[in-house]
Parts: C-alpha cells; sequence; structure tokens
C-alpha cells in the first residue's frame, strides 16, 4: 500500500511537463559537479545545460522571463542534498512579482 505522501510525490512526478522533466534529471545526473561549481547558488537550466547561475531567485527569475520561454526553462537552487530538487513550489504573488517587473506599465503586485 502506497503512502499519501509518496501517492502525492507519484502524481507530481507525472505532470511535470516534458521540457522541464528533461531538465529535472539532467540536474540530477550532474548534481554533484554542479554543486561542487555553484553550490548556494540558483541555476537557470534550459535545454539540459546550466545558462547562468544566480545569487537571488528574483534575479533568476527575471533573467529567466526575459531570456527563456516560458515552461522551457528550469530555476535550480544548487546544493549536494537530494532535498534541493524534490519540492516545487508555486507562488501567484511571485509570478504578479516578475510579470510587474518584465512588463512595462503593469500594476505593482501589494503583499497581502
Amino acid at each position: 500500500m502506497t503512502t499519501g505522501a509518496s501517492a502525492s510525490h507519484e502524481k507530481t512526478d507525472t505532470e511535470v511537463p516534458g521540457p522541464l522533466k528533461k531538465n529535472l534529471d539532467w540536474y540530477i545526473a550532474n548534481q554533484a559537479d554542479l554543486s561542487a561549481k555553484y553550490n548556494g547558488r540558483i541555476l537557470l537550466i534550459a535545454d539540459q545545460k546550466p545558462v547562468a547561475a544566480f545569487d537571488s531567485m528574483d534575479e533568476a527569475c527575471v533573467t529567466a522571463l526575459k531570456s527563456c520561454a516560458p515552461g522551457n526553462f528550469t530555476l535550480q537552487p544548487c546544493s549536494p542534498d537530494s532535498d534541493s530538487h524534490t519540492s516545487t513550489l508555486y507562488s501567484p504573488f511571485y509570478s504578479a512579482m516578475i510579470y510587474s517587473a518584465t512588463t512595462p506599465d503593469a500594476p505593482q503586485p501589494r503583499a497581502r
């Protein structure tokens, strides 16, 4: 019998879009080498290659949205730990913040 946490994790794995799954698989396969070079930084990964490394998620996200097609890149916190690739976070506020940062004349989001 599968536990609730395992079932949830299995479901998430099947919902990862193709390009993102390829980037994640590539990151996991190369994690040791990447973390030796980029530990503690945020990697922008596209087409199974590191495009750039950043000190903040904000900077990484703004750059990714300006230089990569949505749904074709991964922003990956780089660490030798397996925990670095086991969670996916979604934030409507963060999406609105990035939209406003990259779109001229966009309304500015407010935190609640």
